[in-house]
This record gives C-alpha cells, structure tokens and sequence, in this order.
C-alpha cells in the first residue's frame, strides 16, 4: 500500500472523529502492523496530513487535529466575532469568569491606571464551528466595569455590544505574541491535553478619545489559528509592523 493511500485513510479517520481532536493516534509500529507496510511508509503517511494541519508531532507521539489553521489577519482592528463572519464561519463566545478586584503593578501599567484602582477581569473561551479555539483573559478598567458585567455571557463578541449600543470605539492596539504550554485551566476550557502549543497575544488596547480599553492575554489553539502581519517601509520611515487582532 503507497504512503498516499495511508493519508487519505487517516486524514477520513480523522474527520470522521473516530480520532478526537487532541488525542493520541495509534503509534506507527501499530499503524504499519495494521496497514502491513514498513514504519518508514506509516512516517511517511503521518507527515503528509501534518502539512494539511491534521496531526501535530509531539515527540514519539501524532496527535489529530480538526479543520486546519484559519488565517486571521493583523491588518485591522476587529472583534474576534467579526472577522469570523467575514471568512463565513461561525463564531461564538462563552464567559466562564467575572470578578472585579484591584489591578496588579502589570495591570495598572499597561492602562495606564493607579495602583490598585479596581479593574473588573474576564474570562471568556472563544468558538469557531463549536470548536473552542481561543481563551481570552481580559482585564477592563472600572469606567466599562458596569457596562461590560451587564453583556449576556453567551454574546458572540463584547465589543460588538460595546461599540454597537454603547458608541465606544478603539483607536488603538499593541500586540506581544510568543508560544506558551496549555496550562491545567487552558486544557480543560479547549479540551486539549495539558501543556500542549498554545499560541499567546498579549494586547492593549485604547478607545479612539484616548481611554483605556483593556489589557488581554489571548490563547489560541495552535493548530486553529495562523496569525499574519503585514510589513510596510517608507523612505521616511523605518520598516515597521501595522495591524491589530481579535478582541
């Protein structure tokens, strides 16, 4: 049997969920014993639907995958529902956490607040195709504390009710992105295995009159969102990196 006719029977398994997203396929010794073929031609198999974003190589293990990497683009600022809609998916957001509390030293900082004002925090586990794909921890200051508490839990996207009924709009956004491990809370959320590749950005963001909007830290999926930037140079102006994300 060619290496090619292994993929396709995988990749089938796969979307069909007889092999769950995040779980641990048969090892290749038992796949080539079931294919009857050597573990060379298993590898091989194996390799071709990790370049399509159906498995994920960690160590001596292939975990599946469902749906591939999702482009999102850093070009502009939008909520997370709103670029969802304009690639024809489905969008959906969950809050699992609220509370108000005093803003850490970090917190502060980054919106710009005195220590210790009170910040209202939130957590929320975004969806795509009722996939949770991403968990957004944000941190709000206190002047959208009562707007934001009193937004339905299961609403697609804060700020489309934020800036949809209440007028307020962001003028401004930094991101930080870098890899971190699932934490326990983060597997459990994405239902993914502990310590699996989570795709971090960390942002701060400004209404368009100068406020503070919020501090967030953003995990997504790793094998569910590819995130792209887009350079520009000038002849007056150094190279430099536009756009901003999902909120």
């Amino acid at each position: 049997m060619r290496f090619t006719a292994i993929a396709e029977a995988l990749a089938q398994r796969i979307a069909s969920g007889e092999y769950g997203h995040g779980t641990s396929l048969p090892s290749e010794t038992r796949l080539a014993t079931e294919f009857g073929v050597a573990r060379g031609t298993v590898r091989r198999a194996l390799e071709q639907i990790e370049a399509d974003g159906l498995v994920m190589h960690h160590g001596a293990r292939w975990r599946a995958c469902h749906g591939g990497h999702h482009q999102q683009s850093l070009d502009e600022l939008r909520s997370f529902g709103q670029w969802a809609l304009s690639t024809g998916m489905h969008p959906a957001g969950r809050t699992v956490e609220l509370s108000r509390g005093r803003a850490t030293r970090l917190e502060a900082h980054e919106l710009g607040l005195r220590p210790r004002t009170t910040v209202l925090r939130i957590i929320r586990v975004m969806s795509l195709e009722e996939r949770p794909v991403m968990i957004k921890r944000t941190t709000y200051p206190e002047w959208l504390a009562d707007i934001i508490s009193a937004i339905p839990p299961d609403a697609r996207s804060i700020m489309e009710v934020v800036q949809g009924v209440h007028g307020v709009a962001l003028g401004h956004a930094e991101h930080h992105i870098s890899a971190v491990p699932a934490s326990s809370q983060d597997g459990a959320l994405l239902r993914i295995p502990r310590a699996a590749p989570l795709l971090r950005v960390v942002r701060t963001a400004r209404a368009a009159d100068g406020r503070a909007f919020e501090h967030s830290d953003d995990r997504y999926v790793a094998d569910a969102i590819t995130l792209s930037v887009v350079n520009t140079s000038t002849r007056a102006e150094a190279p430099s990196a536009r756009g901003t994300r999902v909120i």
